[in-house]
């Protein structure tokens, strides 16, 4: 089967040089998007020579299919969008036929039964592959082998058939997988509550609770965030104590993880963890105060602007702009001046959606930026204030030498002139 001549010096390189988060995001294409990440390095070095050679040697000696689909998985998108076209082919390469048909899904009864045989291979980019494909087909007879194949006495084969449940995503793997909850072994365990989560069943809101006592860490991580994407109140209780886990990785988890159920009730546990030491679990939280969108949070998410992470205090300013406060942070204001322009930026949309007129003459002086995106942020604030001492601003941006500006500060002249 193709599956099982992939080269491991093809897997090796893929598995040691997996993407980065993409926690440092492209700058913004527009001036109404904000970016706290801005200017935030979280790039990891590139391959050395020997894992290029290692890699370019595995491709030399695999299937052209295999080799595309190698090469696509770093990030070279060969066209995958477009294949009626043969255009980004070098002289030599053709266009196959496996590698399409290979991202349909399988229902082919042979297929089926090579895949349900693979997902206990020694190479665990095969297995994972067996398991994504059979979780894929959406026929009855691949969810029937994925979860027999969830009590087999092999780790390796149970594993990654929570992982094909994963993608299936089928309501009726439900109990077969809660009851897997209990699996003797970790990884099992893990994969099992990553395939509750994307499920997305408010019934595994139990078994997955009963993770988070768990002493392997990893475990409590996949808990948490499978919690998450249920988004199901019941969790928050159980979520609280896990933002002063002993384990950064778990605070973190369980920090975004209250983010997206957006419940007030996490709101105390969240503020404390803008005092974190650790600066990952200080951002989530500034993250996810925004997302629950609870006032009482405008005192720490005020606090936060002070922090001495640049993230940190992006993050705080364009939360405070979320919560639906009336009354705009004195510190908010002042951010306006802020050496740090995305900060500035985002200070002043969040102003914008305050709308606080007590800022409008901080908004007028941030007006003078030679920044061109902060005067963007000035005149939409003030577009959003309506307030009359804001319309000389708005007038003289009519004529700013940045076009973008020019056009917003129009169309607000026109929308008052309307009114």
């Amino acid at each position: 089967m193709l599956l099982q001549h992939i080269p491991a010096g093809i897997l090796a390189f893929l598995l040691s040089t997996a993407l980065p988060s993409l926690e440092a995001q492209a700058s913004p294409k527009d001036y109404d998007d904000v970016d706290p990440w801005s200017g935030v390095d979280m790039q990891r070095p590139g391959a050395d020579s020997a894992a290029v050679a290692t890699f370019l040697s595995g491709l030399a000696g695999t299937h052209p299919a295999v080799c595309r689909l190698a090469v696509a998985s770093i990030g070279n998108t060969w066209r995958q969008w477009d294949d009626d076209l043969p255009l980004g082919l070098l002289a030599g390469e053709t266009q196959d036929t496996l590698r399409l048909n290979l991202s349909q899904p399988i229902s082919d009864s042979g297929a089926l039964s090579l895949l349900a045989e693979s997902l206990g291979h020694p190479q665990a980019c095969v297995r994972h592959a067996a398991a994504r494909m059979l979780g894929h087909s959406r026929v009855p007879d691949a969810s029937r082998r994925l979860r027999s194949a969830l009590r087999d006495e092999n780790p390796r084969i149970r594993e990654a058939a929570a992982l094909g449940l994963a993608y299936a995503e089928d309501p009726a793997s439900y109990r077969d997988l809660a009851a897997a909850t209990r699996d003797r072994n970790p990884a099992v365990v893990r994969m099992v509550a990553y395939a509750l989560g994307d499920l997305e069943d408010a019934r595994a809101v139990k078994p997955l609770a009963d993770l988070l006592k768990s002493t392997d860490v990893l475990t409590r991580i996949a808990a948490v965030w499978a919690l998450g994407e249920l988004e199901d109140i019941r969790a928050v209780d159980r979520l609280k104590p896990l933002v002063r886990d002993e384990a950064p990785a778990v605070r973190v988890a369980a920090v975004e993880a209250l983010g997206e159920i957006e419940d007030y009730r996490a709101t105390s546990s969240l503020a404390e963890a803008l005092s974190d030491k650790d600066v990952r679990v200080r951002r989530a939280a500034a993250q996810a105060l925004g997302q629950v969108e609870d006032r009482t949070a405008a005192t720490p998410l005020t606090r936060a602007l002070d922090d001495s992470d640049a993230v940190v205090r992006r993050l705080a300013a364009q939360s405070l702009g979320e919560l639906e406060i009336e009354r705009a942070p004195a510190r908010l204001v002042s951010a306006l001046a802020d050496q740090d322009t995305e900060l500035a930026v985002i200070s002043a949309m969040s102003l914008g959606e305050i709308g606080d007129t007590v800022a409008v003459p901080a908004l007028t002086a941030a007006y003078r930026s030679p920044q061109a995106r902060l005067r963007y942020a000035v005149v939409e604030a003030l577009a959003e204030m309506e307030d009359p001492r804001g319309d000389a601003v708005l007038q003289a941006a009519t004529n700013d030498r940045d076009q973008v500006v020019r056009h917003r500060a129009a169309e607000a002249v026109r929308d008052r002139d309307d009114d």
